[in-house]
């Protein structure tokens, strides 16, 4: 996609008569310190709370996308909110549908509760409309009671609960490596295959088919993508899974650790994804292989952990359970909006993109 700095139709809004004046326009990439720093301003009010550094680059957060957008809200004396949408093919119900996601909300602590938010939002809905998606829906993090009362302020309804499964690699068991053979671009079609096998009956799924799948795996490559993996049993294609190290583009720091899982003190942790995932029974062989692969690449005291997003209802991560996995738990918000017949999503689990997170 363009960058935002080559984006036509900018939008420009002033606030109302309350205090501070501000307008809310496109955001560009000369906005990246500005955004960094409001960033580290906000940490998460959730149950655990955590802090994030997207340092050197704010908006590599938003690049696996093919399409989004990213709005800013900006006082006389700077930046003061941002707030960004995507837009993706997704499959709901087993049908191919346009989904937009709400995501980045952040507006600076001293100018909350005073339209900020509700005129970014504003934004965002312009623009969301002209794309004519079929749903949408955004994430909000357990425990943050302000964003989950300004989602249900907007129309969105809560619909899944979800989870993001942090696994220290050092106390996951041994396995062999050697089990596992590097993936190339041939092989995709039998990835996809079994990654919505895994998956049959969630909605949400922004792979549809096997170009989706190439073109998300192209698109992380600069961004800390380590390679594609897959191990054979009963004559064909048994497991696979890709080592997203999103180190590169967010770090984060958990502030107050949960009962007995504690990260490296005042350390960050990059967290790794199992982008795609594919599997047959459970996710446990995925988690096994994938830290052992780990181990021998970055050593023991590395500070990586698995990250693996996923509905606490979906099939085939129960075993995630077994690994001693902090959970950090968060709601999955939506609206149907029309289109693509009628779909609608929220009685199924859904598919929860690691790229969401």
């Amino acid at each position: 996609m363009p960058s935002p700095a080559d984006r036509t139709g900018e939008m420009d809004r002033v606030s109302g008569s309350a205090p501070p004046a501000f307008r809310v326009r496109e955001a560009t990439p000369a906005d990246n310190a500005a955004l960094l720093a409001l960033d580290r301003q906000c940490v998460m009010a959730a149950a655990t709370p955590m802090t994030f550094d997207r340092s050197p680059d704010f908006f590599a957060r938003s690049r696996p996308y093919a399409y989004w957008r990213a709005y800013v809200a900006e006082a006389d004396h700077g930046l003061i909110g941002v707030a960004a949408m995507a837009l993706k093919r997704v499959l709901i119900a087993g049908k191919a549908a346009r989904a937009a996601y709400f995501y980045d909300l952040r507006v600076a602590p001293e100018v909350r509760r005073l339209g900020v938010a509700k005129a970014m939002g504003d934004a965002l809905r312009a623009h969301t409309r002209s794309l004519s998606p079929d749903v949408v829906y955004s994430l909000v993090v357990e425990g943050n009671v302000p964003s989950h009362g300004f989602v249900e302020s907007r129309g969105s309804r809560p619909l899944r609960s979800g989870a993001l499964s942090l696994i220290s690699i050092e106390r996951v068991p041994a396995a062999e490596p050697a089990r596992l053979r590097p993936l190339e671009a041939a092989d995709v079609p039998r990835v996809i295959s079994l990654v919505q096998a895994a998956h049959t009956g969630q909605d949400l799924l922004p792979f549809p088919d096997a170009a989706s799948l190439a073109e998300r795996i192209e698109r992380v490559r600069e961004f800390g993508f380590r390679g594609l993996y897959g191990w054979d049993a009963g004559g064909g294609l048994a497991g696979c899974f890709g080592l997203w190290d999103y180190g590169p583009t967010m770090r984060m720091r958990i502030l107050r650790p949960a009962g007995e899982w504690a990260p490296p003190a005042g350390r960050d942790l990059s967290l790794v994804f199992l982008m795609p995932l594919g599997f047959r029974g459970d996710a446990g062989q995925a988690v096994r292989l994938a830290a052992a692969r780990l181990r021998q690449e970055l050593g023991m005291s590395s500070g990586h952990v698995l990250a693996i997003p996923r509905d606490v209802e979906a099939p085939g991560y129960a075993a995630l359970d077994r690994f001693g996995s902090l959970d950090l738990g968060f709601t999955v918000f939506g609206v149907n909006v029309g289109g693509s017949g009628g779909l609608s999503f929220g009685t199924r689990p859904v598919f929860v993109d690691p790229a969401d997170l």
